[in-house]
């Protein structure tokens, strides 16, 4: 009998770290890998043509968020 209540909350308790992972990642903030800025209404990210994760739609104004950051 203890092994079966054992085996019934570790599933409950494996179940509820997944929940807790999956929400984490929901709730996570998406950033351009080109200039780094989080994601809002303001500055979409989209797939980025080369396929390396996710970037601004508007590529002039990352550009220049990019080369800004770079300046001292």
């Amino acid at each position: 009998m203890t092994n079966e209540v054992d085996a019934k909350t570790a599933r409950e308790r494996a179940k509820a770290i997944a929940e807790q992972r999956r929400a984490e990642r929901r709730n996570r903030k998406r950033k351009c890998v080109v200039c780094g800025v989080e994601e809002s209404d303001k500055t979409p990210l989209t797939a980025h043509p080369e396929g390396i994760g996710p970037a601004c739609k508007d590529e002039v104004s990352c550009q220049n968020r990019r080369a800004a950051a770079a300046r001292p």
